[in-house]
């Protein structure tokens, strides 16, 4: 394939351009590829974008064009990809292209690279990534300590656990470090920020969101680690069971309503909503998806990311769905009394809309909807029912051990009447070990909650909420309290009492 050399150079400044603002790699093939539109390197740059949409990394997709990228190319993209700053290697690639000096790239210009202190504390993080990509952590945690410096902590399976300290000139590195890495002004100390990039560690591609806000003693920095290779979708690896499937999927079938997955941030919502979108036949309808962020993309489903800053918001992007003949949309979350208006006005008008909410119980759910300034009327006519999941730790099948159930006593009076129906049942306890990193736990599960309106509980729905008779009326209605499904997994050895009691909102259940 013959390029030129002046659209070469054009490509990777455009890419480099392109990633500092910070849009998703294979959004910046695309952009590049439509600044080359009309030569060879428009095809290179969409082939290049659906390997990365496989999950191929940019270096894997170079190596398909050797006689374009040069193999000093392929590793310079390597080491930029490993160590967060691909956009300073395409930078980089440029400049040696267009001085047509690819030897460059093999001994790094004075000026062209971080002073030593930057190398390190790039190399650090690369070690704390692998570590917590090893401990399958959700999020990584850098807290200043004052003086002394700071300390990481890393969240596995819901839970945080310190992994080290960090000496002071080591963690302000890191944490200026982390903020080039997202683009962000590494002098600005004074602001919440965010921002996002991209780290390929063994082969492997992460998204790494950042979120910088300044406290005292320095900057808290939290990262959310999202493997995109190992989400596993599919209501059937969700927890769920038998008969909650198949209410789910009765959910997923539905011509046209309104369903809310419900519940606070990283209890399992949007793995929940994309499985359900699984579920649809992707073939026969238009399935849109409006999200802040775009978690996973998957064929068959047209996705959105909102971007404010151009004005692309929920509430704008939900309308010009609607001139897209959509047959279902998902609507990330229900943030205020406009978008919940618009989407039950969606729902009324022959769609089925998915969305979340953040309340405490299924039930609560409904309530917030109302105090919020829903109609009543309107949620009887649109709402189709409230799926409510939580996340509860896994016992590690290495070492767990029977136990007896805590005194009861120690126990919310609601767990102690569940288990009082539950005499035969073998519990189990944490224990520790090598395995599971002496937490006792490996790996989480769900449990659910899960609200169908029919007309009982929809004789309920007033202003204001009678939330006894309304939870009287869900559990008319077949709901299971989430508090009866846990227990009922504690009982079959996969989670523990104290877990389930931790986990669940308690003073709500009744």
């Amino acid at each position: 394939m013959q390029t030129k050399r002046e659209d070469h150079t054009e490509f990777w400044r455009t890419l480099a351009a392109a990633l500092k603002e910070g849009d998703p790699l294979a959004r910046c093939l695309d952009r590049a590829g439509a600044h080359l539109a009309g030569t060879a390197w428009e095809e290179i740059c969409a082939q290049s974008a659906r390997r990365l949409e496989g999950g191929a990394t940019l270096s894997q997709a170079l190596q398909d064009h050797p006689d374009v990228f040069d193999a000093r190319i392929v590793s310079a993209v390597t080491a930029g990809e490993e160590g967060g700053v691909l956009d300073v290697q395409a930078d980089r690639i440029a400049a040696a292209l267009a001085a047509d000096d690819l030897g460059s790239l093999e001994s790094p210009q004075p000026g062209e690279q971080v002073d030593a202190a930057a190398a390190e504390a790039g190399e650090y993080l690369v070690r704390v990534v692998r570590t917590a990509v090893e401990r399958r952590a959700s999020d990584i945690h850098f807290e200043p300590c004052g003086p002394e410096g700071g300390r990481v902590r890393l969240r596995v399976d819901g839970v945080l656990h310190e992994l080290e300290r960090v000496p002071g000139e080591t963690y302000a590195a890191v944490v200026a470090r982390l903020k080039v890495m997202c683009t962000l002004d590494p002098a600005e100390r004074g602001q919440c920020r965010d921002g996002r990039f991209d780290m390929t560690l063994d082969g492997e591609r992460y998204d790494l969101r950042l979120s910088v806000i300044p406290v005292v003693g320095g900057e808290r920095v939290v990262c959310r680690l999202l493997i995109r290779q190992k989400i596993m979708l599919g209501l059937d690896r969700l927890g769920l069971g038998e008969a909650d499937v198949e209410s789910v999927r009765r959910f997923c079938g539905l011509p046209c309503g309104m369903v809310v997955v419900n519940g606070p941030t990283g209890c399992g919502k949007t793995t929940l909503l994309y499985s359900m979108l699984m579920e649809m036949n992707r073939e026969a309808c238009c399935v849109l998806t409006v999200e802040d962020p775009v978690e996973v993309t998957f064929e068959g489903v047209s996705q959105m990311q909102i971007r404010p800053a151009v004005g692309m918001t929920f509430a704008r992007a939900i309308r010009s769905m609607l001139r897209q003949d959509p047959d279902v949309i998902l609507v990330g979350e229900l943030r205020d009394l406009e978008m919940m208006n618009l989407c039950v006005q969606v729902a009324l008008t022959g769609h089925l809309l998915l969305t979340t909410l953040h309340a405490s119980t299924s039930a609560g759910a409904i309530r917030r909807l109302i105090d919020c300034g829903v109609a009543p009327f309107l949620i009887n006519s649109t709402l189709q029912g409230v799926i409510s999941p939580r996340l509860v730790r896994m016992l590690c099948e290495n070492c767990r051990r029977p136990a007896p159930p805590p005194p009861e006593h120690s126990l919310p009076p609601e767990a102690a009447e569940i288990l009082a129906s539950l005499p035969n049942a073998t519990f189990y306890e944490s224990v520790g070990c090598e395995a599971c990193h002496g937490t006792g736990y490996r790996g989480r599960t769900s449990i659910y909650e899960i609200l169908t309106m029919d007309d009982r509980v929809r004789g309920t729905v007033s202003r204001p909420v009678d939330m006894a008779a309304l939870t009287h009326a869900a559990r008319a209605a077949g709901m299971k309290p989430m508090l009866a499904d846990g227990l009922a997994k504690a009982a079959r050895g996969i989670t523990s009492i104290r877990e389930v009691v931790r986990v669940v909102p308690l003073g709500t259940q009744a």
